[in-house]
């Protein structure tokens, strides 16, 4: 009879002990399988959290008339770890169309145009200082983003157009993309400028306040980076480049926070699986080291048949590898139809677009690994019996 056939047999007829080591490797499985797959969705998780967590590094200029030039926002932008700029400007500027709301008397009747590329972020929008009520942020260069009472006391819509007045006299239209409110309004007195009064802060793109400037500078600018880890490093170079010319802050708090959170979820991950191989091995080599003990007779015999102990071993090795094939094949299934069940209980995973589950290549190594394991189990547990004498063990069967 083959070794194979022999396999087989043995398997039939120890209904009771193959089904039980078939559950054990279901279960130790299905826990490797789980946890390796919250595992590399953790990982997963840290590598997109680098690169939207947001993580910035704030520039100000501390001589008004010296601000940054174009020129810095190409050196700052050339550093590797950058991603984007969010350049920052200002200018004090009059309408032909528009007329501010007044504040003390004796203050000049112009408004304050603030430029952003991105207006939602660094703003008092991305703070909730100001929200929008009607319309959008500014899309196009010429947009811009106006207070509401200001819009009710000139007439004003969203889609409408102001006129102001450039650097050299010129006109220039702007676009109402949208209207905002603060809430405060109207709790401001009556001493405060026109210049600085809530309805007459005007907000646009950077482009559009240097369009009306005639100058392309800029007095603050977020550095946005595209590995949070390396910040501080990151700042440190911007200081060695500014270090008397601006003030430099940084702004990393969402990132720390989700990464002590996908941290502690790898940590204790990485705990399970350990306690999991460690314990299943440990369960797994004892059950099969009881086992081979009630089978010696059966090896002295088939030795004494003429059976080679390869052979012998051969047929120990298939038993144990195809019942941990088939249970790991029912992990497999089990686990991609709960992970994903899992994952909508992770608060981490809520809103985020990565599977929950392991790839082929991975499952493929759990398999490899698994079966290396079972092999040295099985070797360790068979090896006395391999050993020892054919006419001592069954004597010992005679006694």
């Amino acid at each position: 009879m083959s070794c194979l056939a022999r396999t087989l047999c043995y398997i039939r007829r120890k209904k009771m002990k193959s089904l039980l080591l078939l559950f054990l490797f279901l279960v130790i499985n299905s826990m490797v399988l789980g946890t390796l797959g919250i595992r590399k969705v953790s990982l997963e998780l840290a590598e997109e959290l680098r690169k939207n967590a947001e993580s910035k590094i704030t520039l100000e200029s501390m001589d008004v008339n010296h601000p940054f030039e174009e020129t810095d926002m190409q050196t700052i932008g050339n550093e590797p770890n950058v991603n984007w700029l969010n350049r920052i400007s200002e200018i004090q500027v009059v309408s032909t169309t528009c007329i501010p709301v007044a504040g003390n008397e004796g203050s000049e009747n112009v408004f304050t145009i603030h430029g952003y590329d991105k207006l939602e972020k660094d703003s008092p929008f991305a703070d909730k200082v100001y929200r929008i009520t009607e319309g959008n942020y500014p899309q196009g260069s010429k947009d811009i983003v106006v207070n509401q009472f200001l819009a009710e006391d000139n007439g004003i819509q969203a889609g409408d157009k102001i006129v102001f007045e450039m650097f050299d006299g010129t006109e220039q239209e702007a676009v109402v993309a949208g209207l905002f409110l603060s809430g405060m309004e109207r709790s401001q007195t009556e001493n405060v400028a026109t210049v600085n009064r809530i309805e007459n802060q005007i907000y646009g793109t950077a482009d559009f306040v240097n369009k009306l400037s005639g100058r392309t500078d800029f007095f603050n600018v977020a550095v946005y980076v595209n590995n949070p880890e390396q910040l501080t490093d990151t700042k440190k170079v911007l200081e060695n480049m500014y270090q008397d010319c601006a003030a430099i802050g940084i702004t990393d708090n969402t990132f720390q926070k989700l990464k002590m959170m996908i941290g502690q979820t790898d940590r204790i991950t990485f705990l399970i699986f350990v306690m999991t191989v460690t314990a299943g091995s440990m369960i797994i080599g004892l059950l099969l080291a009881m086992w081979m003990r009630s089978r010696k007779t059966e090896i002295a015999v088939l030795i004494s048949l003429g059976i080679s102990k390869e052979n012998i071993l051969s047929q120990m090795v298939l038993e144990e590898m195809i019942l941990y094939f088939i249970a790991f094949a029912g992990a497999g299934i089990a686990t991609k139809l709960l992970l994903p069940r899992i994952s909508n209980c992770l608060a981490i995973m809520q809103g985020n677009s990565i599977t929950l589950e392991l790839s082929f290549g991975w499952q493929l190594g759990v398999l490899c690994i698994g079966l290396i394991g079972v092999v040295i189990l099985t070797g360790i547990a068979i090896f006395p019996y391999m050993e020892k004498p054919v006419k001592e063990t069954l004597s010992e069967m005679e006694g």
